[in-house]
């Protein structure tokens, strides 16, 4: 945002959004927080869209600070890439959100929680669902892919903490429920589960690790590069 206009156009577009409050936004900072309903990666995709910038996800949760996750959706046979943002939002509720792209279209399609980290043998060798009993059966939710083989979602399971998932892999079926716990189902993609920032804990402009800015990383974000 470089300049008042900038930050009235992002504003505008912020208020056109159904569900999503304004907190506040700072010009000098470069920064803007929002509460709401609606995914972060339909509010990225709105002010892009709207108005031209670019725009990145420091950090999410709740005042509480329960703990957030990221899993880049990047190992794949068929080019099906995507990006999760898992954050615990209450002692017994996870929302996950994100995105997943080149999906297929005719069959049913869902995201599961698998017992191990490993992807030495890519998506096979995450192991089995991860299941508790009658509460959870490893399935965290089914996805729905649109015209252009992408799909945009926002889940909430209470079947399974965040503190459970960290280092373990999520993976999108291709095939029906009974399918998917039975192990039958194709597994399109795959990715770990590391920890993320949480709400106001992510102040980077740029990344020490790797030497590229916030900027460069969201491209590295949607090539599965995470």
């Amino acid at each position: 945002m470089k300049s008042p206009e900038c930050v009235q156009k992002v504003k505008t577009v912020i208020g056109n959004i159904k569900g999503i409050n304004l907190l506040s936004i700072c010009r000098k900072s470069q920064k803007l927080v929002l509460e709401g309903e609606t995914g972060a990666e339909a509010v990225k995709c709105a002010i892009e869209q709207e108005t031209g910038m670019s725009t990145v996800v420091l950090g999410q949760g709740s005042d509480q600070n329960l703990g957030a996750g990221v899993a880049a959706l990047s190992v794949s046979e068929q080019g099906v890439l995507g990006l999760l943002r898992l954050v615990q939002n209450t002692p017994t509720s996870c929302i996950i959100e994100g995105a997943v792209d080149s999906l297929p279209a005719s069959r049913p399609l869902y995201l599961s929680l698998h017992e191990s980290g490993d992807l030495s043998d890519g998506c096979n060798s995450c192991g089995d669902l991860l299941t508790a009993g009658q509460s959870f059966n490893g399935i965290l939710g089914q996805l729905s892919s649109n015209e252009q083989q992408r799909a945009e979602f926002r889940l909430s399971t209470s079947g399974v903490k965040l503190s459970d998932m960290i280092g373990r892999c999520v993976v999108v079926h291709e095939g029906d429920k009974h399918e998917v716990v039975q192990g039958k189902s194709k597994r399109l993609t795959c990715g770990i589960v590391a920890r993320a920032s949480g709400l106001y804990q992510n102040s980077k402009r740029f990344c020490a690790c790797d030497g590229v800015t916030i900027w460069e990383q969201k491209d590295f974000e949607k090539a599965g590069r995470l």
